[in-house]
């Protein structure tokens, strides 16, 4: 490994499934190898660096970590100055606040992708989540914004000569995840807004009322639940579009570049609305291969 690869992986949890379901990919986290064995991320302390050993060796929080490589002009490698800008731009990251959590990246990839659900508890999710991605007057940001911000604006000349080409492809149609009910509602808790609860406590009351594994007898409550449309949810997809300026997707048909898979979407995109999976489908970048894959589930799991 060495300074600016960039680690991609899947994290434990439902929330974790939803986002790489959503993304129609693998990822749901992302990070950027620095120097003396760290690696500089978006946690929920803020950005940071984290020993890079120790993630390698986190089989509890994790399944499986890939790294990746950023090709240089003419496809090979960058040189020793470029590598080194792409460091002091993460560090100069180190310590901003990351209220841009979990929820609010699968609402970044949902406003993106615009790929809605049928179950209608995650219809209220998802709802949920495109409210809690709005940008607010903090800096904080996503995982996958911190390393995307950590090439593209770095101080190699020309401004941007670094940035990953983004692509979006065709939406997927791999099968919803069978999600644990009650452990992504207890995931989630914690990072809802006031509306945010109220708007999902029905749910969370039916399915704490059950037993996780057994939601056989939920299909008639579900029924008294709020709908939420497909116009609703693109309302509020657009929403979030808008308020993050990100012009092309919103103004020139990427639900037809999606549904294609026709991409390039933007050569310029909107940091915050670049998921781990773009990365791992930039062109920008070559895979390297599996650094962690967990041996079996964790223990009491």
């Amino acid at each position: 490994m060495q300074t600016g690869d960039i680690l991609l992986m899947l994290g434990e949890g439902p929330l974790s499934e939803l986002i790489a379901w959503a993304s129609d990919g693998d990822y749901s986290h992302a990070a950027v190898v620095a120097d003396g064995g760290d690696l500089i991320e978006a946690a929920a302390s803020g950005v940071r660096r984290y020993p890079l050993a120790q993630r390698i060796a986190d089989q509890t929080n994790y399944h499986f970590i890939d790294a990746y490589r950023m090709h240089g002009d003419g496809g090979g490698p960058l040189d020793a100055a470029d590598l080194a800008d792409v460091l002091a731009k993460a560090q100069s990251l180190l310590g901003i606040p990351y209220p841009v959590d979990q929820l609010a990246l699968l609402g970044v990839i949902m406003a993106v992708r615009g790929k809605w659900p049928v179950h209608p508890w995650t219809r209220l999710l998802v709802r949920v989540a495109l409210d809690h991605a709005l940008p607010d007057s903090t800096d904080g940001m996503v995982c996958s914004e911190v390393v995307y911000r950590a090439y593209a604006e770095c101080a190699a000349a020309p401004p941007g000569r670094l940035a990953p080409e983004i692509v979006v492809g065709a939406r997927g149609t791999a099968p919803f995840p069978d999600i644990d009910w009650k452990a992504l509602f207890d995931e989630v808790w914690p990072l809802l807004r006031p509306e945010g609860r109220q708007s999902l406590q029905a749910p969370r009351t039916l399915v704490n009322a059950m037993r996780s594994v057994d939601l056989s007898g939920a299909g008639e409550a579900e029924g008294s639940l709020p709908a939420v449309s497909d116009e609703e949810l693109e309302l509020a997809r657009q929403g979030v579009l808008a308020k993050s300026a990100h012009g092309v997707v919103a103004k020139e048909g990427a639900d037809a570049l999606l549904r294609t898979g026709a991409g390039p979407v933007d050569r310029t995109p909107n940091p915050r609305l670049v998921s781990p999976e773009d990365l791992a489908d930039s062109p920008s970048l070559a895979r390297l291969g599996r650094l962690m894959q967990r041996a079996s589930p964790p223990a009491g799991r």
